[in-house]
């Protein structure tokens, strides 16, 4: 069986940090995206800890080019992408 690949967008905390230790206990690989890559920090250690395999990845999901280089990312690390669940969001108060 070929390894999927899974992008988490939003996934430093919360309900993506929720779906992607989901995802890695179904048996994919997730790439944690968040704006601050150094956020994902305990949500990769969370899932690997559990014997699954991910990587943070900081990317602005409101930038094209931010985007593209993520996605590369994840392709060169984990192999291409197979799954995306879209959680990002932009909060604007006022």
């Amino acid at each position: 069986m070929t390894q999927r690949t899974a992008i988490v967008t939003g996934a430093a905390r919360g309900i993506g940090a929720a779906v992607a230790q989901r995802l890695a206990s179904d048996g994919l690989q997730v790439a944690v995206i968040d704006l601050d890559e150094s956020a994902c920090a305990s949500t990769v250690e969370a899932i690997t800890s559990a014997g699954g395999k991910a990587i943070a990845v900081g990317a602005d999901v409101s930038d094209e080019e931010s985007v593209k280089k993520a996605v590369q990312r994840v392709a060169d690390e984990l192999g291409a992408p197979t799954v995306l669940i879209n959680n990002a969001g932009i909060l604007r108060d006022n």
